[in-house]
């Protein structure tokens, strides 16, 4: 617990700064910004972000999804998420002979990629894998090599989402420059991966395919993966993690 104390003692200090100029333009100038006034230099995506804490920063009233983790999908190929979009994906906007894979999947639905595929989750208990299901337009099954294993999403969550920190700020523009004001924290407890695994079967948990294509510079034309997300709500966090009081952490 002395963890979440020294969380919560060093966002009370940034929380008293007020509104802080971004270090970064874009939409990941928010949690940039919050991760160099907490004193955070070194970058390791496989490990929590303070003292076994994984932080992930909000604006206020978004109500969009939060990445929990990224993760690789496996299948037949040793670059499958290559494999994806070569065969299923669809042209880029700008550079049209090539092809993207920007998709939110469920397995509650299948979800329309592109004019001709359709795109599902399911949830194999037997064999512990979540399987992409992919179909052409009129229901037709057309490929499920590409799967996760519970192993791999298992290790994944424990390594780094046992203890969760949501931090919300507030925005604003300031000759063309965002300033944040950070304004709430709040820290959950995860409850485990069975309950995991059940909300991707309810559709609370998507995936999210982000894959886009370079479009300038040395690598212009080349895929560029930003990550296949493994997603969630800030309204159903609660659903997947048990919120800690503030009793337990705040000074009174």
């Amino acid at each position: 617990m002395n963890n979440i104390k020294n969380l919560y003692t060093k966002f009370e200090d940034i929380q008293k700064m007020g509104w802080v100029k971004s270090f970064r333009k874009g939409d990941t100038g928010i949690g940039k910004t919050f991760e160099e006034l907490l004193g955070k230099t070194e970058e390791n995506f496989e490990f929590p972000d303070f003292e076994g804490i994984e932080i992930k920063t909000k604006r206020y009233y978004s109500q969009t999804y939060t990445c929990l983790f990224s993760a690789i999908p496996d299948g037949t190929y040793l670059f499958e998420t290559k494999r994806l979009v070569e065969n299923y994906g669809y042209p880029d906007k700008i550079l049209t002979d090539k092809k993207r894979l920007n998709d939110a999947v469920f397995a509650t639905q299948k979800t329309k990629v592109g004019y001709d595929y359709l795109f599902q989750l399911k949830v194999n208990r037997r064999d512990r894998r979540l399987s992409l299901y992919i179909y052409d337009v009129f229901g037709r099954l057309l490929d499920t090599k590409t799967y996760w294993d519970f192993s791999t999403l298992q290790e994944k969550l424990y390594r780094k989402l046992q203890l969760l920190a949501i931090v919300t700020a507030k925005r604003q523009i300031q000759n063309n420059w965002e300033y944040f004001k950070y304004e709430k924290i709040e820290f959950y407890r995860l409850m485990n991966f069975n309950r995991f695994i059940f909300l991707i079967e309810k559709g609370v948990i998507r995936v999210n395919f982000k894959i886009g294509v370079y479009r300038s510079g040395p690598r212009k034309g080349e895929i560029h993966d930003h990550g296949t997300g493994f997603e969630i709500r800030k309204q159903d966090l609660e659903k997947l993690y048990s919120k800690i009081p503030e009793s337990e952490y705040r000074d009174n």
